[in-house]
């Protein structure tokens, strides 16, 4: 609002078409230094989905890949419009076309688009839950997952767990995100790797691909990308082990 408030204000004090050499000199590098600062603070705020991304032991979701998918792009067409301000005018524009047409075929998929906001955390407070309270959650929790094996359920959506433990939609998500650092997703694949571990073990006659499923993985790309980020080997190369 601040800024529509100054672009708006030395608009008409200065109307561009009056003051194009106002404006091409002097007030584009100060939009470009807004900019480039927003860019800086938005990277600086996606640092723990980013060390998520090159983590072996955590798996993003849907919605944190768009996340990074839209910076990304926002970075690109910061940069191919600074090129473009000193070399080739035409690079920003190009850029821009390109990334643009992307996102939107990346978000029109079926499958990103049912899930991209899916596992958006909701906003919660920083204060972490107290301690006596988020143990007493985390056992509840575990002891709910495993005698009901919800994480089997591929649809099984944060509502339906803090339904089951007699909390908020609100609290769980703040107990998963600040007390236990992870989001929704990576809470139930953790149980899933833990299922599929225990059928690679015992069944040897089953395809992976079914145990993947039996484990609650939606996928079968799914189960192996995981598998293999989380415990750091194929299903085959874990199962192999155990014949």
């Amino acid at each position: 609002m601040i800024l529509l408030l100054i672009v708006l204000t030395v608009g008409i004090i200065k109307p561009y078409v009056t003051n194009m050499l106002f404006w091409n000199t002097y007030f584009v590098k100060f939009i470009y230094l807004v900019w480039g600062v927003y860019v800086a603070l938005s990277g600086f705020v996606l640092k723990n989905v980013f060390k998520k991304l090159f983590s072996k032991k955590e798996v993003c979701t849907t919605s944190e890949i768009w996340l990074v998918a839209v910076y990304m792009s926002n970075l690109l067409i910061y940069l191919a419009y600074i090129i473009g301000y000193f070399y080739f005018y035409f690079v920003g524009t190009v850029t821009f076309s390109i990334v643009f047409y992307g996102l939107v075929l990346l978000f029109l998929s079926k499958k990103n688009r049912e899930s991209i906001f899916r596992d958006l955390p909701e906003k919660y407070s920083a204060k972490k839950i107290e301690n006596k309270e988020a143990v007493s959650l985390k056992l509840q929790l575990d002891m709910l997952m495993k005698e009901e094996e919800l994480y089997k359920d591929t649809d099984i959506k944060l509502s339906d767990i803090s339904n089951k433990v007699g909390v908020s939609s609100h609290k769980l998500s703040q107990f998963l995100n600040d007390n236990l650092g992870k989001s929704f997703a990576t809470f139930l694949n953790e149980y899933r790797i833990e299922e599929a571990k225990k059928l690679l073990k015992e069944n040897h006659k089953i395809t992976l691909e079914s145990i993947g499923f039996e484990a609650g993985f939606s996928s079968k790309s799914n189960f192996y990308a995981t598998f293999k980020k989380v415990v750091g080997q194929t299903p085959a190369q874990y199962q192999k082990q155990f014949l």
